[in-house]
């Protein structure tokens, strides 16, 4: 981008850009791919609610401790009020 208000200079046959907003431009892409709340756990969190669901719990989740385990179906239960997920 050219300086506006000034005549713009040449160098080499080739207009001198700066580059003042560049820092704001970074910022903004930086935010636009966080997303406040969203972490690996709460990715296996959905597959676990899936797989109760789809009754494969073992299948998708084979080396997984059964804390891990009973970490997610406590927050599960919480989240539905001790309901099951249909």
């Amino acid at each position: 981008m050219a300086i506006r208000g000034k005549e713009e200079e040449k160098k080499n046959g080739m207009k001198i850009t700066d580059n003042m907003d560049g820092e704001s431009k970074a910022d903004k892409k930086l935010q636009a791919k966080y997303e406040p709340g969203s972490n690996i756990s709460d990715f296996k969190y959905e597959r676990y609610k899936k797989a109760i669901r789809d009754d494969n719990v073992k299948e998708i989740f084979p080396d997984e401790s059964i804390f891990e385990l009973r970490k997610m179906f406590d927050r599960m239960m919480k989240e539905t009020g001790g309901k099951q997920p249909k």
